[in-house]
C-alpha cells in the first residue's frame, strides 16, 4: 500500500499539476519552434517531477507516469540536441540518460517494494486466521465441551439413580445447560461469518453488532450514522465492508476486555472522497506506544498493554488489506478513540442509510 497522509497527498497533487504544466508548456514550445533553451528546461523540470511522483502513487497509476515521462525525455533530447548544435557527447546529452537510469531504478525498486508488501498482507491474514482458529478452539473448549460435559454427567447421574424426579430434575437441568450452548454457538457462528453482512450489507450488520455487544456484554453499545452516509453501503465491495466489520467488531472487543468502559459509540459517515468509522470508548485509555501497535511496559491504567497492542495490530492489518488508513488516539484515563478512513472503490450505485442510532442501553 502506498502510504497515505494530507502532507504526502498534497505533494502528489502538487507535483503532478507541476509536472503536466511544465510538459504542456514545452510540448506547445516544439510545436511552435520556439526557444530550444526553454524547451530543454521546461522538459527537464517536467521529466524530474513526474520522477519525484513516482513513490508517490499507488502501483496502478505509475504507467501513465512512464508514458509522461518518456515524452518529457524525448523533448529533453530534442532540445538538448539544438542547443548542443554538435553531434559530440556532452554533459547535456548525459543528463538524460542519467533520467532514464533512474527511472528504471525507481520503477524497479517499486516493484520490488510492492512485491514485500503484497507477501507482508499475506503473512498477515495467514496470522490473522490463525489467531481466530485458536480463539474458535480456546472457545469450544471452555465453555462448549465443559457443558456438554456436565450434560453428560447430569443424565447419567439420574439415570444411576433410578428415580422419575431425579431424571426429571436431570432433564429440566440438561435443557438448560443445551439452551445456554445454542445460545453461545449461534454467536460463535455469527462471529465466524454474520449473515446479515452477506446479505443486507454495512449498516444492518453494525446495527446487529452493536445490539449483540450489549446484549452479551450489558455496556451501552451505539451506532450513529452522519448526515452524509446515505452513499456507503453500494459503493463498497463485499471484502471492504467485510473488513471494515471485522475492525470495529476487534476495536469493540478490545474495548471491553482491557479498557473497562461504560458506554462504547460507533459513528459512520461519509464525504466525497472517503468512508469514516471512528469507535469511541469512555474506557481507561492505554499508553501511547500501545496505541502505535507496540510493546508497552504493564502499567496500572492498562491491564494487558501486550494482548492490547496485538488486537491493535490485527486492526492495521485488515485497514491495509482495503487500503484504509486506521489512527488510534487514546491516553491513560482519557478512553481511547479508533478513527478508520476508506477509500471510495468501484462499486453498485449508493444504497439509503437512514440517519438513526442503534444499540442497547
Amino acid at each position: 500500500m502506498t502510504p497515505s497522509g494530507p502532507g504526502r497527498t498534497g505533494t502528489r497533487l502538487a507535483l503532478e499539476g507541476l509536472g503536466t504544466c511544465l510538459l504542456a508548456a514545452a510540448t506547445v514550445m516544439e510545436v511552435t519552434d520556439r526557444s530550444q533553451a526553454w524547451e530543454l528546461a521546461l522538459a527537464l523540470a517536467s521529466a524530474v517531477c513526474y520522477l519525484l511522483l513516482t513513490p508517490l502513487v499507488a502501483p496502478r497509476q505509475r504507467m501513465w507516469l512512464i508514458v509522461a515521462i518518456a515524452f518529457a525525455l524525448m523533448l529533453t533530447v530534442a532540445g538538448t540536441v539544438r542547443v548542443a548544435q554538435q553531434p559530440s557527447l556532452n554533459v547535456l546529452h548525459v543528463l538524460p540518460l542519467l533520467l532514464v537510469a533512474y527511472a528504471l531504478f525507481a520503477v524497479r525498486s517499486s516493484a520490488r517494494r510492492e512485491t514485500r508488501l503484497r507477501r507482508e498482507r499475506v503473512r498477515a491474514r495467514h496470522d490473522g486466521e490463525e489467531r481466530e482458529r485458536r480463539r474458535w478452539a480456546r472457545e469450544l473448549h471452555d465453555d462448549t465441551l465443559q457443558e456438554l460435559g456436565a450434560v453428560q454427567v447430569v443424565l447419567s447421574t439420574a439415570a444411576a439413580d433410578g428415580r422419575p424426579e431425579a431424571m426429571r430434575e436431570a432433564i429440566d437441568q440438561a435443557r438448560g445447560l443445551v439452551g445456554n450452548q445454542i445460545v453461545s454457538l449461534r454467536h460463535l457462528i455469527v462471529d465466524l461469518r454474520p449473515v446479515v453482512l452477506d446479505e443486507l450489507g454495512l449498516q444492518p450488520a453494525l446495527q446487529a453488532l452493536c445490539r449483540r455487544s450489549f446484549e452479551t456484554y450489558r455496556i451501552r453499545t451505539e451506532l450513529r450514522l452522519g448526515p452524509q452516509a446515505d452513499t456507503v453501503c453500494g459503493r463498497l465491495t463485499a471484502e471492504t465492508q467485510a473488513q471494515m466489520y471485522r475492525i470495529v467488531q476487534e476495536a469493540i472487543t478490545n474495548a471491553v476486555k482491557h479498557a473497562e468502559p461504560t458506554r462504547v459509540v460507533v459513528n459512520l459517515e461519509s464525504d466525497q472522497r472517503y468512508v469514516h468509522v471512528a469507535i469511541t470508548d469512555n474506557g481507561h485509555g492505554m499508553a501511547a506506544a500501545t496505541a502505535a501497535g507496540r510493546a508497552a511496559p504493564r502499567a496500572a491504567a492498562s491491564p494487558s498493554p501486550q494482548t492490547r497492542g496485538i488486537g491493535m495490530s490485527a486492526m492495521r492489518e485488515r485497514a491495509e488489506l482495503i487500503d484504509a488508513r486506521l489512527t488510534v488516539r487514546s491516553a491513560p484515563g482519557e478512553g481511547t478513540t479508533v478513527d478508520l478512513r476508506v477509500p471510495w472503490g468501484p462499486g453498485e450505485p449508493p444504497c439509503e442509510l437512514r440517519g438513526e442510532v442503534a444499540g442497547g442501553g
